[in-house]
Order: structure tokens, then C-alpha cells, then sequence
């Protein structure tokens, strides 16, 4: 690792050389006027660095008397002013937060020696009169000073407009999300993280971060929202910009420690339903920081620093509750075969003669014509007895039997008479240790250097598994996340009007995820008494035990030693040329990503019990089909590859600030991207399947009999890889068209309405490009055949599984990934227009309308699928070929087919107000109120619609639409005592307080149902047959949210008139407040002493309701006898923090 890094900063110092970012860097501007109000030109202006006591840049008014100090990274500066013949002007305290153009309007001399000077303290502009930008900045004081909960500095973008999260808990300690935030209706997936400049995001999905800094090294960061100019790209969604602390000219330290546990919570609703004590809960966090100077001889002395560092490091070690208090499985006696607490009385299953919950001997089940099971000989008082029962069902009850824990009684739950509550806590437990160091080096006013180093080791572990879709806790797993980040960046100052910035970046993180403190006796299928033989044993690395579904008990394991290992290496950079009354800047950004990593393709045997007409031996209940060993569907893989990736992105732009007049400044340029697609390189080639290749003369014949070849591909029947094509054969590389053609204008304008920098209208709009997450795209297509074969047997017995089922000759079908190859790029169109006004008391207030439309957005469906209504009714196509569903699919030889299209649509409109004050006189607040409407086809890139031959059917608002939102945060440094004595203003002094106080709408409910629309696939929404939907109270213990008797199963073929997100759930209301104490000891050290406490009043805040109808059949409206329309989760319960920071 270390050559690396001397290869990298070898080849940075080369191509810093020349003229070459990100900008991360603002600019200081003002008029200098002399007494009788005329400008002066070619006055001499610097700005000094208040923190180090150097000059950073130098610059001279031009023919209208303006200048320009540029580029300058955040910070506090004096500008210094010397014209000749009149006194030295300066302005103190000048605040330039990060990328911002700060306009001090005019500064006016006087006449007499320059050895005279004029000191202004200056005051911090209120209102953004030079550019057309939407942003907002988080100061150094608000991200230090506010109480964040898990202290994680990006919890504070929920305190913007525009901004939401269906986050259930705040206490964020995930691996470094970004996903979770969706800005201005877009996905989350569209966000950017840029830090000190320098690209900061996994493009592997787009939600996670390479490193995440210590919020106690963050110095400041700035959200750029709806419309930004031409110098920034990537994707179409928010910019974060965050810029670590920098040392000083004086030696400057913290040290820190946070904790809270149980003793400190509150006990959450469910706990307190249940009788159950407060969850298990650890959070500690430690660390300090230190910067300062460094003496290096003839380069820095003590009185000539120029050579800074600064060091923070952060340990976390935390423990806390994850998910509910409990879970529910199928009772000890439906694991003997007994199956009467499964009965409904009453009700009459798919309108025939047998209750809901009938168990069927197999071979009777008899079905209508959509499939529906009707009728067959039940087993008496619906026990399946152990004498027929498969030779593994042993096997799996000794697996299932685990999710009992050892307890002798267990509670009904309020999901079903056939289920048990289980009381269990899973503990989500993550460590972290970062280390970040930044060096900065002012070699003059024309040349300053900083490199940045950020490393983070980073592990997690949960008992239901990381990725795994378990229902108890079966197989535990942990997840390791090593990251490093690496950042060079140069500013040279070529002449007053020329200047130019680079940053080079090189960015890692390896993610490894596997079982924990697992022997071989505890998942092994030998060990545990399975005696079927996997289809590929040499896949099953583990020998573990297999996945089921649809028996009441979920095994759903993510591949053990799964790897993942990605690089990037970035250069941007930025030009700006000051020409007159123009500012023109040119610049781009190039990163080549490389990625290897284990596609999560699942090593064991996956069965699948539920009940189907795939099943030729089913008895309508799943767990029975278990026991009997007659399993619906089985699926391995061949085996398991390490595919490497790789992208290349460019982007080119080139804009100009015009300042037309004193009061109206222009805004516009043009950026073009070159968004490479993901393809692999090495061993591995992708595949993919393409519908136009595929050629219906050549397709192969089905297996419909019920021998062991059922739903098996007829040897020489056809083609078995029709449709099929490997990139790099007369394929483009990612298997899709390459995109030039990507130009996206800018345009804004800032309107500074009375001249006197207190009143701005702002608007713009653009054009913007979606870099395509790499996860979907490149790492489906290595999962295609022929490299990659996952069969699908239907309707088997377990006890005969064996190799000799796909070596005998006979192939099965299996699903593919598919994209359309086009190769569109997903784009927005965004605008905004807003007015700024300053009030009293050094607030502003901004009202703004903010929209985008977003067009060609990805999104999924599946392929293979039939016209609606097509296996309902007389003529049900699946009567003729004894219920083989791959027999009648439009493309044969293959099952699911997943495609992803880029033909999704997105809008929102919005109005936003923030209602702002910043840090001045001991008192900063914020507050804004949002009134938005998200629409949208599909919310993430891998989302599956509904029914893709009617496209707009989907079109609903957005999953993260939230009509309402309101936020306020705070920082108030209350007076202290005015009196003589010590002890008095000791202990009376120095107290803060601070809060975030939230009001959010809810967030949108989408309701299932079960029912058969004759597709062969697509989820199936009810009917809302009147009445009103909300239903408050309890069942069964629970409290209620909808009412089940307004929705009903649709009839079989139709589609249910309820769309998705058509319901509502709960909202947020919530405060968070801290009271700190600050004490001086002596004049360097300062202790502060936190009490956070977050959730103020205890508040309880559901945060998810049951959305899955049942009914006994087409038509039926909805019973009450699951947990359907009950709320399931509740936000944090109130919980107390105490923190101890030490400041020298």
C-alpha cells in the first residue's frame, strides 16, 4: 500500500505541474470606492488566513473597481486594501464557507498614508446575491454544537427543505449511507459526497461512502440543492461538500468521550405491550484531535509558519436493539404435523366447500380454472401423520426447531392462531476506528498545497445476517469495511486574473461478510441430518444447510466469504480566468473505477415450499409440503466467481459569471459527460440476454410429464442459449450502446433587486446526467449462462435430489438478467426560483419554488411474463401442459427473465422557505417548512413495477413523498451573570442549549393482496371497496392503523384499483434538546459537559403498519385474522446521552 502512495503522489506532484477539480474552493469579491463614490482600479488587495496568519492570496482591483480573491478554501480572513494615496482599509472576520462567492459589497477609502489604516469587523452577508446556486451551509458551530443522535454529522441534512428520510431510527450507525436521504423527490442513489473537493462515493450501488469523517474533524459543509452550475456533475441529486479542519498558527486540541446505554432509554411501546424490560444498549465514542504547526527549517519557522497539520481520531463501540423485541414462526405442533390451529371457521377457501388453513393429502388438491385451490380429500382433523413424511423432515425440524429458543410456552401472535410470538432481541453491534490527517502547506501568496488521509476499519454483526432475509436467527453473520481515502490538491495563482485548482484522489474499500462463531455441526447438512445431495456440491462451499421459503420458516443465507474490493482514482479540476465583467471557468473531472467482487449468488440448495400448481403433490399449505418432502421449486448455482469491473468517466465543462450590471449577475455554461458503462475485464465476461436476439423458430420444447425431467428443456429440442450474447463479441463493452451525446446547459441568474445586497431574486435551471450504479448492470450480467447456471426444478421430491438431476443429460430452465442496450442515460431537468430577503436581527428569509422532472430513470419487470387475465379462466392455457408454467412463457428455456429499462419517469414540485439566522451574538437558528408533492413510476433503480405492459399504471407518489415537512434547530449560548464574583459566574455561566424539533407528514403505504392476475408474475394490489380506510384502536393487543374491512382480493385476472403508495402512515414528531456547560480552566482549557437528550417527551412514533391483505378467496374481503392494518414499529423511544469534551 505504501508504494501506491508513492506512485500516486509522484504522479500528482507531475501533474500538478501544469494547468489543471471539484471546486471546494469560494471566492472573496467587493467595489473599492474612494470618498466621492468613484471606483478605483489596479488597487493592490490581499487576504489573510486569520487561523494560520499568512497570506494566501493576492489580487488588484479592476477597471470598475472590483476584485477578486480566488480560489480561497473555507475559512476566516482579513482583506487588506492599499491603494496608493489613501489609507489601508481592512475588513476583519471575513467567513468564506466552502464553494461560496462572498460579495462584501463596497469598501470605501479615505485619503491619507497607507501607514493609516481603516479596520471594519466585517458582517457576514444574509442574502446570496451571486449566484444563482440553491445551497444551504452547516457551519463548524452547528455541526460541533448541535446534539446529533449516533453523532453523524449528515443527520443534520434532514434540517433542509427538500429533504426527507424513512429512516426508522435516527441513531445512524450504518456504513457510511448516503442513500438514505432523498433530496428534492429523487432517489437516494442520485446523491453526491464530495470531500475537501475530492469524489467521496461508492459507485458500486451509489449509497455508501468510501470513508465517512469524524463529525469533530468536519470544518464545515455545504448542501447544494435543485440547480447548480456547469462545474458539477456526476449525478443529478444533492452535492455534499464537507472540508476537514486545518491547523493553525497556534497549537489547538480536543478530547472527547460520548456514552449512553439502557440505563439512560426509555422503554420502547412494544416492550412496554409486552411487559418486557428496556432493550440491551451501548454507545460509546472516544477520541481527540490535535493541530497546529510544523518547524521545518528555511520552509517554516516560528516566524515564518507555512507548514500546518491537523489529527483527529475516533473510536466507536456500539451495541443496540435491532428490529423488534420478537418474531413469529409456525407453533411446535404444526412441526409434529399438526395443523388444526391453522383452520379459519368460517371461512370457505376460494369460495368451495373447505375452511381457509385446509391441509390436502397430496395428489387430491383439485383447483378452478385460474389454479385456485377448490377442493381434494383433507387429512383428518388436518394432521399430516409422521409415517409419511419425507426422510429429511427430520433434518429441518431440527434446523426450525432452533427459532423456539428452549422456551416451553410461547404466546399466540396477533399475525395468526397458527403462529407463536418468540421474545428475542437481536443486537446489531458496530465498531469503528478512524484516523484523518491533513498537512497544509502555504508556499506563498500564489501556491498553497494540502494532502488529506482519512482510514476507516469499520465491522458490524446481526443475528438474522447482513444481507440475509432470515425470519429467525438462524445464521449470525458479521461484515468487515475497511476504507482509505487519499487527497492531493494544488491552488497556483498563474496571474491576478488566472488561477487554477486540482485535486487527485484515490479512494478504497474492501467489504468481506461471513458467519460468526459457527462449527461445521451447526449449518453442515450432514451434521444436522439431511441426506439429499446438493444439484452442485462443489458450490456449496460451506456444506451448509439449505435455503427455504414459503414453510412459515425463512433460510435465506447471503454467501459466506462474499468479498468485495474497490478502487478509484479521480482528477478534477478548475480553471477560472477573470476577464472585465466575466468570470469564466473551464475545467472537467476523470476517475477510472476497478472493482472485483462475488456476485451474491447463493452457494446451497434454495427449496421452495409454498403452495402451487407447480407442485403436483401440494396440499395448499406450505410447512405440510415440507414435512412430506415435496418440495415446489429447487435452485443451486454452479458455482461461484470473482468478477472483475471497471468504468471510465469524463466530464468537460466550461461556464461563465457575467455581472451585467452592479445589481444582475448571469450564470451559464455547458457540461458534457462521458458516463462509460460497467464491464469486466480478466477471465469473466459478462452475458447477456437480448430480446432481440432471441429467435422463436429456435426455441427448445418443455418437459410437461410428471417424470423427474418435469419443466425440464427436451435435449436438442432448440437453442439453449437463445437470446444470448457475451460482451466483447461484436458487443460493446457493458453490453450497451456508448453515450457522447451528453450536454447539459446551465442557466441562472442572481438579481440583487435595490442594490443594496439586502433583497435577491435567484433562478436557474439544467440539464443533469445519472452515473449508472454498478451493482445492477455489471454484476447480473456475470450471473447469465452459459458461464453462470442456476436451474429450476419444479415439483420434486426432496429426498431424491441429487447431481444426476442436472448431469443426466436433461437441462432446466433458469433466469436471466436482461437491460435494455440503448444505452440511455438516466437525466433531470431541474429549475428553481426563489427570493432572499435580510430581516432584523441578521436573519433571512428565503422562498423558493423547486422542481425537476426526471426522464429515462432505471428501473425493473419481469420479462417473461404473459398478458393479464392469460392462466384465468376456461381456456387457462396451464390445464393443457399439466401446470408447467416455463411451457407456456413467451420466451422458452428460460423462467424469470429481470429486465432493466430506463423508462421511468419522476416530478416533484415544491415550496420551500428557510427562515435563517447564523451564529452571531451567541445565537444561530434555522428553521424551514416544506410543502412538496414526489411522483414517481419506480423508486430506486432495481424497484420491480407492477405490470409492465401498462407502464404508467405505476405512476403514484413516491415511496419517500412526505407532503409536510417542518424542522427548527438551535444553538444558544445563554448570557452569562454580570457580577464580580468568580464562584457566581463559574457555575452560572457558560450554559447552552440546543434541539432539533421536527413535524413530518407521513410517509406512503402501498397495500398486497394474494390473487392470481394470470401473468405468471407482478404483484397484485386489493380492492378498496369504500368506507374509511383508517381504523383506530387495537387487535389481538395491537394498535390498529387501516381497516380491513375496506379492502377486498381482487377477482383473478383483474388488477386491484388500489394503486401503490395509495395510503398513508404515521408521521414524526419528535424534539431533540441538550444542555451543555462549559467551563474555562485557566485561558487555554476549556471543559464542556453534555447532557443530549433525544426525543424530549417519549413521544411514541410509529413507523411502519402491515400492508398484507388476506382473504379466502377472489373477491373476499380482507380478514381480520392476520396482522394486516396493525402498526409494527415505533421510532427510538426518548433516550439520553452524556457527553465530556476537553478543549485546549
Amino acid at each position: 500500500m505504501n508504494s501506491v502512495v508513492f506512485r500516486i503522489t509522484f504522479l500528482a506532484v507531475v501533474a500538478f505541474s501544469t494547468p489543471l477539480l471539484l471546486a471546494q474552493s469560494g471566492t472573496i469579491q467587493a467595489r473599492i470606492i474612494d470618498p466621492a463614490n468613484a471606483v478605483i482600479a489596479n488597487c493592490p488587495v490581499q487576504a489573510v488566513d486569520d487561523a494560520k496568519g499568512v497570506v494566501v492570496r493576492e489580487s488588484a482591483s479592476g477597471s470598475d473597481g472590483i476584485f477578486l480573491l480566488q480560489p480561497l478554501p473555507h475559512g476566516t480572513y482579513s482583506v487588506k486594501v492599499e491603494c496608493p494615496g489613501m489609507k489601508k482599509a481592512l475588513r476583519s472576520g471575513v467567513v468564506l464557507d466552502v464553494n461560496q462567492i462572498l460579495n462584501l459589497g463596497e469598501i470605501r477609502t479615505e485619503v491619507g498614508a497607507t501607514t493609516e489604516s481603516i479596520t471594519v469587523s466585517a458582517e457576514t452577508p444574509q442574502v446570496e446575491t451571486r449566484t444563482a446556486d440553491k445551497n444551504f451551509v452547516i457551519t463548524s458551530t452547528q455541526v460541533t454544537e448541535t446534539s446529533l443522535n449516533g453523532r453523524d454529522w449528515q443527520s443534520l441534512l434532514r434540517t433542509l427543505p427538500g429533504v426527507v428520510s424513512n429512516d426508522a431510527s435516527d441513531f445512524r450507525l450504518a456504513f457510511n449511507n448516503t442513500d438514505s436521504f432523498n433530496v428534492n423527490g429523487m432517489r437516494g442513489s442520485n446523491n453526491n459526497v464530495f470531500l475537501d473537493g475530492s469524489i467521496n462515493t461508492d459507485v458500486g450501488a451509489n449509497d455508501g461512502q468510501y470513508t465517512q469523517l469524524s463529525m469533530d474533524a468536519v470544518a464545515e459543509f455545504k448542501l447544494q440543492t435543485g440547480v447548480y452550475n456547469a462545474e458539477y456533475g456526476r449525478n443529478p441529486g444533492i452535492l455534499i461538500s464537507a472540508i476537514t479542519k486545518s491547523g493553525s498558527s497556534a497549537f489547538h486540541g480536543t478530547a472527547y468521550e460520548f456514552l449512553r446505554n439502557d440505563a439512560l432509554q426509555a422503554n420502547s411501546f412494544f416492550n412496554n405491550l409486552q411487559g418486557k424490560p428496556v432493550s440491551p444498549l451501548r454507545f460509546n465514542q472516544f477520541g481527540g484531535n490535535l493541530g497546529g504547526w510544523i518547524w521545518l527549517p528555511k520552509i517554516s519557522t516560528a516566524v515564518n509558519k507555512r507548514l500546518f497539520f491537523f489529527f483527529n481520531y475516533e473510536g466507536t463501540r456500539a451495541s443496540r436493539p435491532n428490529g423488534n423485541s420478537f418474531y413469529d414462526v409456525p407453533t411446535a405442533n404444526e412441526l409434529n404435523g399438526d395443523f388444526s390451529k391453522a383452520i379459519l371457521p368460517g371461512t370457505h377457501l376460494n369460495g368451495g366447500n373447505f375452511p381457509v388453513g385446509t391441509v390436502f393429502q397430496p395428489g387430491t388438491v383439485v383447483r378452478d380454472n385460474s389454479n385456485n385451490i377448490i377442493g381434494g380429500m383433507p387429512y383428518a382433523n388436518n394432521f399430516v401423520p409422521p409415517a409419511q413424511w419425507g426422510q429429511n423432515a427430520s433434518a429441518f425440524i431440527k434446523v426450525f426447531s432452533r427459532a423456539y429458543r428452549g422456551a416451553g410456552s410461547l404466546p399466540v401472535s396477533p399475525a395468526g392462531p397458527d403462529l407463536v410470538r418468540v421474545p428475542f432481541q437481536d443486537t446489531y453491534k458496530f465498531g469503528k476506528n478512524q484516523k484523518a490527517l491533513r498537512a497544509d502547506y502555504n508556499v506563498n501568496a500564489k501556491t498553497q498545497f494540502f494532502f488529506r488521509w482519512v482510514d476507516d476499519g469499520q465491522q458490524e454483526s446481526q443475528g438474522f445476517g447482513i444481507f440475509s432475509g432470515n425470519n429467525f436467527p438462524v445464521f449470525p453473520e458479521y461484515r468487515k469495511k475497511p476504507g482509505a481515502s487519499w487527497s492531493w490538491n494544488l491552488v497556483n495563482v498563474i496571474s491576478p486574473t488566472l488561477t487554477n485548482e486540482a485535486i487527485f484522489t484515490y479512494n478504497h474499500l474492501t467489504q468481506v461478510v461471513n458467519v460468526i462463531d459457527l462449527t461445521p455441526n451447526d449449518y453442515s447438512e450432514s451434521a444436522n441430518g439431511f441426506k439429499f445431495q446438493d444439484l452442485f456440491p462443489a458450490s456449496n462451499t460451506l456444506n451448509r444447510f439449505p435455503n427455504v421459503s414459503g414453510a412459515g420458516f425463512n433460510i435465506s443465507v447471503f454467501a459466506p466469504n462474499w468479498v468485495s474490493e474497490g478502487k478509484t482514482f479521480a482528477f478534477t479540476d478548475n480553471v477560472a480566468k477573470v476577464m472585465g465583467v466575466h468570470t469564466f471557468k473551464f475545467g472537467g473531472f476523470y476517475n477510472k473505477n476497478l472493482n472485483g467482487q462475488q456476485p451474491a449468488w447463493t452457494d446451497a440448495p434454495n427449496f421452495g415450499f409454498g403452495s402451487s400448481v407447480l407442485n403436483p403433490n401440494d396440499t395448499g399449505v406450505g410447512l405440510a409440503n415440507l414435512l412430506l418432502g415435496n418440495f415446489t421449486t429447487l435452485s443451486q448455482s454452479n458455482g461461484r466467481f470473482y468478477g472483475s469491473f471497471h468504468f471510465t468517466g469524463l466530464e468537460l465543462f466550461a461556464q461563465d459569471s457575467w455581472r451585467v450590471t452592479k445589481n444582475l449577475t448571469l450564470e451559464y455554461g455547458l457540461r458534457w459527460s462521458y458516463l462509460g458503462p460497467t464491464s469486466t475485464y480478466g477471465k469473466y465476461l459478462e452475458n447477456y440476454w437480448v430480446p432481440a436476439k432471441y429467435d422463436p423458430t429456435k426455441a427448445v420444447s418443455i418437459y410437461t410429464d410428471n417424470s423427474a425431467n418435469r419443466g425440464g428443456i427436451v435435449p436438442n429440442s432448440g437453442d439453449l442459449a437463445n437470446g444470448m450474447v457475451q460482451e466483447g463479441k461484436g458487443v460493446p463493452d457493458g453490453g450497451v450502446k456508448h453515450r457522447w451525446d451528453n450536454l447539459g446547459p446551465r442557466f441562472g441568474f442572481a438579481y440583487d433587486v435595490f442594490g443594496n445586497g439586502k433583497t435577491a431574486i435567484r433562478a436557474g435551471a439544467g440539464i443533469f446526467y445519472e452515473r449508472i450504479r454498478q451493482n445492477v448492470n455489471s454484476f447480473d450480467g456475470l450471473g447469465n449462462p452459459p458461464l453462470f447456471y442456476t436451474p429450476t426444478i419444479y415439483g420434486g421430491k426432496v429426498d431424491a435430489v441429487s447431481p444426476s438431476l442436472v448431469t443426466g443429460g436433461v437441462r432446466f430452465t433458469s433466469s436471466v438478467n436482461a437491460m435494455d442496450g440503448n444505452g440511455k442515460i438516466p437525466t433531470t431537468y431541474a429549475w428553481s426560483f426563489g427570493v432572499q430577503q435580510q430581516l432584523p436581527y441578521q436573519m433571512a428569509l428565503e422562498v423558493a419554488y423547486v422542481g425537476n422532472a426526471g426522464r429515462a430513470l432505471q428501473y425493473q419487470y419481469g420479462f417473461n411474463l404473459l398478458p393479464l387475465g392469460t392462466t384465468t379462466g376456461p381456456n387457462n392455457p396451464l390445464n393443457s401442459v399439466n401446470g408447467v408454467q416455463d411451457a407456456i412463457r413467451p420466451f422458452k428455456g428460460y423462467n424469470n427473465i429481470t429486465y432493466t429499462d430506463y423508462g421511468a419517469n419522476s416530478s416533484y414540485n415544491a415550496l420551500q422557505t428557510r427562515l435563517s439566522r447564523r451564529f452571531s451574538q451567541h445565537l444561530t437558528i434555522n428553521s424551514d417548512f416544506t410543502w412538496a408533492r414526489a411522483m414517481d413510476i419506480a423508486d430506486t433503480d432495481t424497484t420491480q413495477i407492477d405490470w409492465w405492459q401498462n407502464r404508467q399504471n405505476n405512476w403514484a407518489p413516491a415511496g419517500y413523498d412526505r407532503k409536510f415537512v417542518f424542522n427548527v434547530n438551535y444553538v444558544y449560548l445563554l448570557p452569562s451573570p454580570k457580577t464580580n464574583s468568580a464562584f457566581a459566574r463559574s457555575v452560572l455561566g457558560g450554559w447552552e442549549v440546543t434541539g432539533i424539533t421536527r413535524f413530518w407528514s407521513g410517509f406512503p403505504l402501498s397495500l398486497t393482496s394474494p390473487g392470481n392476475q394470470g401473468t405468471l408474475g407482478g404483484t397484485v394490489r386489493p380492492n378498496y371497496i369504500g368506507g374509511d380506510p383508517r381504523l383506530g384502536g387495537s387487535r389481538r393487543g395491537n394498535p390498529l392503523w387501516l381497516n380491513n374491512a375496506a379492502f377486498a382480493r381482487p377477482l383473478d385476472g383483474v388488477i386491484g384499483n388500489l394503486h401503490r403508495n395509495a395510503l398513508r402512515g404515521p408521521g414524526i414528531n419528535n424534539w431533540d434538546f441538550s444542555v451543555f456547560k462549559n467551563t474555562n480552566i485557566g485561558e487555554r482549557v476549556k471543559t464542556q459537559l453534555r447532557f443530549e437528550c433525544f426525543n424530549l417527551f417519549n413521544h411514541t412514533q410509529f413507523s411502519n403498519a402491515a400492508t398484507g391483505i388476506t382473504a379466502s378467496g377472489p373477491g373476499g374481503v380482507a380478514l381480520d385474522t392476520n396482522n394486516f392494518g396493525q402498526l409494527t414499529g415505533t421510532r427510538d423511544p426518548r433516550t439520553l446521552q452524556l457527553g465530556l469534551k476537553l478543549y485546549f
